[in-house]
């Protein structure tokens, strides 16, 4: 059985006090969203070379080790970048709640819309876990569309490595 994590996948309450969505801003950068239809837009700027100083995060809702967690979106952005998604904890210390070797690493978003996809086997059960995209390298504007965050057992069928 698959349960789907993201209550509002087309952002319809960022900025709204009570949304599990936020943009999360360090260092001096400045993030403006704007939503049409289902896609975000972020004009992201200000910027200092870390992506963690931009963050769009979803949070918080529990991660249990005994799931398999996938997260699905589309994405494209002004200018090409490296950014990352990771799933770890929402407060101190904001540590990764997966092995280093399922990370979802650096991926590199270009011009075109671009489907993403990774599936993350925690090694530890987090009552409260965040969703974050890091999306701060540079001065830049980043569209996301079409996101999904999934949990179902481990070895249910239809489950991914």
């Amino acid at each position: 059985m698959m349960n789907q994590i993201i209550s509002d996948p087309a952002f319809r309450t960022l900025g709204d006090a009570n949304s599990l969505w936020k943009l999360c801003c360090h260092e001096g950068v400045q993030i403006s969203p704007r939503v049409h239809g289902a896609v975000l837009t972020l004009d992201i700027s200000n910027t200092q070379a870390a992506n963690w100083h931009g963050e769009l995060r979803y949070a918080p809702f529990e991660v249990a080790s005994s799931h398999k967690y996938t997260v699905v979106f589309s994405a494209r952005a002004k200018h090409a970048f490296t950014f990352s998604v990771w799933l770890g904890r929402m407060r101190a210390p904001h540590a990764s709640i997966v092995p280093e070797e399922n990370h979802f690493g650096e991926k590199r978003m270009t011009a075109a819309w671009q489907s993403f996809s990774h599936t993350w086997t925690p090694n530890a059960t987090e009552p409260l876990a965040r969703l974050n995209f890091v999306l701060g390298q540079i001065d830049n504007v980043v569209e996301i569309k079409s996101i999904r965050l999934t949990c179902r057992p481990n070895g249910a069928a239809g489950a991914k490595g």
